[in-house]
């Protein structure tokens, strides 16, 4: 009988100590500051940031939305110092992300490019969106333009969250997107691969205030 209770204490320890392992870690803040060029208005980017923050909370990741001024821009600039870098050696000085939606993409981006991120950048924007290829994606029958922003700006800040630069073969961090992921994308959330997830958990970034003076996305997707 002692026998038999020992095992079962065992057994309870056991599971506990499982059910334990297998609770979600609290997310970790990130300010992201978004820079609306396109004068794309707030119902779209409620809807953009719903989609997005629904993605990056699969990898632990909690963004506290903040609507920046256009007038800043002219005092940022685009950091491609460590432009040829696969990762980042440093961490990021900051959790303060910085993302840029123009108009247009400019001449001689490559047509499936939807935007493109600086992983290593210590200062100004980190993350440009083109609203013209966001349109084309939606236009052409992939999921609604605030949803398909919603995912450009996810993917872009995962290479951010990631320090790197490197695509997965399928998923979130997939560099070209058939028209078969699209579709899935408009019907569910593709979330961050597993892998990923393990990455950007490891090292969760910092949090500060945006207005920070001192605080300071180019590989095409």
């Amino acid at each position: 009988m002692g026998s038999d209770k020992a095992w079962r204490a065992g057994l309870v320890l056991i599971l506990l100590s499982t059910a334990g392992l297998g609770q979600e870690p609290r997310h970790s803040k990130v300010i992201i500051v978004i820079y609306d060029s396109a004068q794309i208005g707030v119902k779209t980017l409620d809807r953009t940031e719903a989609i997005a923050r629904t993605i990056l909370q699969t990898a632990g990741v909690q963004p506290d939305w903040n609507a920046g001024s256009v007038e800043e821009l002219r005092n940022m600039s685009l950091d491609f110092t460590a432009y040829s870098r696969a990762n980042c050696e440093e961490r990021p000085s900051s959790a303060v992300l910085r993302v840029w939606i123009l108009s247009r993409a400019p001449s001689g981006v490559a047509p499936h490019a939807l935007g493109f991120s600086l992983p290593c950048a210590r200062v100004g924007v980190q993350v440009t969106i083109y609203a013209d290829r966001v349109a084309d994606v939606s236009q052409s029958g992939g999921p609604t333009f605030g949803r398909v922003l919603g995912y450009a700006i996810a993917h872009e800040l995962g290479h951010m969250l990631l320090r790197s630069d490197v695509h997965e073969a399928g998923g979130l961090m997939k560099a070209i997107w058939s028209q078969h992921d699209w579709q899935r994308a408009a019907v569910s959330i593709v979330p961050f691969s597993a892998t990923d997830v393990q990455r950007i958990r490891a090292f969760p970034p910092t949090t500060r205030d945006p207005r920070n003076p001192s605080i300071g996305f180019a590989h095409a997707r």
